[in-house]
């Protein structure tokens, strides 16, 4: 009788199995003393393509692909990184003495994600305070001008929901305003397409506000909005952005026009 049709299917399925793990150990073993860092080893490709996960000999494959970095957080949260000279005033008493509310000729800059005023102390002591205890920070710019960043809560109407420092950029009956803030774009890397970044990013944002006797409204600058705003002066207006061209888009224009009619 043939012993072969009486073996017990279970130990043949198992010392089949044993036999697989065996090979599995000893390519596993092979492949591991290689040196080879331009390519995947045949050996490798031999155990992944028994699972039928097939790569080709010639290394082109949409599976299988070298592993990248991870994404970074890139950017920085500050509204300017260089340390400007500045005055910083305070809503309460410091305690240097019994009327010191304020820090004069200091550097200082303002960071638009933890939401504060940075303080220079030394070379390697910088000190923070929280907005909310900051009425006002007067600080040099680039320009080579002053900015006069002032508390948000102490405009009302839309600028209750800002946080941080509103810039003063046209004092007045219509006083000008503009909003700091940082918006983070996520990364948007497609795995399948190997498009886009892994990586987020901090931008700078600015939004125009314009406050009436301390209540503020949003602007969206343009020549309807602005003779909308000025109807009361629409004439005087009309000749002025006729005559000037004013960039409505840009900073030095809306200034020039804003200090135009606080004037009129």
């Amino acid at each position: 009788m043939n012993t072969a049709f009486h073996q017990d299917p279970v130990n043949s399925i198992t010392m089949r199995f044993l036999f697989v793990c065996l090979g599995f150990l000893a390519i596993s073993s092979l492949a591991f003393s290689q040196d080879n860092t331009d390519m995947m080893a045949q050996s490798t490709r031999d155990r992944i393509n028994f699972t039928n996960l097939t790569i080709p000999n010639n290394g082109n494959s949409t599976l299988w692909g070298i592993k990248g970095e991870s994404g970074r957080l890139i950017g920085n949260p500050y509204l300017d990184t260089t340390w400007q000279a500045g005055i910083v005033k305070f809503y309460g008493k410091l305690g240097i003495s019994a009327n010191a509310d304020s820090l004069a000729g200091v550097p200082v800059r303002l960071d638009l994600v933890a939401n504060d005023v940075e303080i220079r102390a030394g070379a390697k002591d910088i000190r923070s305070a929280q907005a909310n205890r900051v009425r006002y920070v007067l600080m040099n710019n680039t320009r080579g001008t002053t900015s006069l960043f002032i508390n948000a809560r102490e405009y009302r109407g839309e600028a209750d929901e800002l946080t941080g420092f509103v810039e003063l950029i046209a004092p007045g009956k219509l006083t000008l305003l503009e909003h700091p803030s940082i918006h983070i774009k996520r990364a948007n890397f497609n795995v399948a397409m190997n498009t886009g970044t892994k990586d987020d990013e901090l931008v700078l944002q600015k939004s125009w506000y314009v406050a009436r006797d301390k209540k503020a409204v949003k602007f969206s600058p343009g020549k309807k909005a602005v003779l909308e705003l000025m109807a009361d002066k629409k004439e005087q207006m009309e000749a002025f952005l006729k005559a000037e061209k004013p960039d409505l888009k840009s900073r030095a224009g809306l200034l020039s026009v804003f200090s135009y009619y606080n004037k009129l």
